[in-house]
């Protein structure tokens, strides 16, 4: 069965292979990634350093995240703030909150239920980019939203 599938996808791949040289990299459209059936769907809110304000596109992305929140079925939002790791743990566990809060606050102002969205600040524990204690990463400068 599995030779058979194979079989199939090799001609496809083929001609993959054999894709026109004028066309460039820069040139082909980006794959679109779509998020899994069974992940509830996230979003990425990023800040400066030591900062707590929400920029223009950080607030385009708090809409989104509320508009999927305001569907019916929706019982929970998680909003989770990180920090990159310059600064001092503490430090950085307080400005993980203040950041999570101000983006629960955008998201009810959005008319999202604050009852339905919990709260946390991870500090610099779970970072998107690991990387030496001191670093300036802006990866790791986020607050993520969680719709489920």
């Amino acid at each position: 069965m599995l030779r058979r599938s194979l079989m199939a996808v090799l001609p496809w791949l083929a001609l993959m292979a054999c894709e026109m040289p004028s066309q460039t990299a820069a040139q082909r459209p980006e794959p679109l990634l779509q998020p899994r059936a069974d992940e509830p769907p996230s979003y990425i809110v990023f800040f400066d350093m030591g900062k707590v304000v929400v920029s223009t596109r950080g607030l385009a992305t708090i809409r989104e995240a509320a508009a999927a929140a305001r569907k019916p079925g929706i019982k929970a939002v998680e909003v989770t703030g990180h920090t990159d790791r310059a600064g001092t743990e503490r430090s950085n566990e307080a400005l993980s909150l203040r950041r999570a809060r101000i983006v629960r606050d955008l998201l009810v102002k959005q008319g999202v239920p604050e009852a339905i969205i919990t709260v946390q600040g991870a500090g610099e524990t779970q970072p998107f980019m690991a990387t030496e204690d001191g670093a300036n990463a802006p990866e790791n400068r986020r607050v993520e939203i969680v719709v489920k």
